[in-house]
């Protein structure tokens, strides 16, 4: 285990929590359903980022998040990033 993977998952998780804060705030604010698609993608960062985090201490839930399971997050990043362009 590296010190340095666990300081980056960290990192990114926090990083996520703050803007899906901050953007879920703005959704409230404005009510602009691009907000909320947006939140969303920042939801599922800090989810992917917990089970990366949880995988680096746990071996059988090391297992689990295969790369399919990590590109089926970034799948869904994509497709909701992809929603939030095409809103009005």
């Amino acid at each position: 285990m590296e010190i340095e993977s666990i300081f980056i998952h960290a990192c990114i998780t926090i990083f996520s929590l703050g803007l899906f804060i901050v953007s879920l705030v703005s959704y409230r604010k404005y009510n602009n359903k691009k907000l909320l698609f947006v939140s969303l993608v920042f939801l599922i960062f800090i989810l992917k980022g917990i089970m990366l985090s949880l995988s680096l201490f746990n071996a059988e839930f090391a297992e689990i998040m295969s790369n399919r399971i990590t590109g089926l997050f970034d799948l869904a990043i994509l497709v909701l990033l992809f929603i939030a362009m095409l809103k009005r």
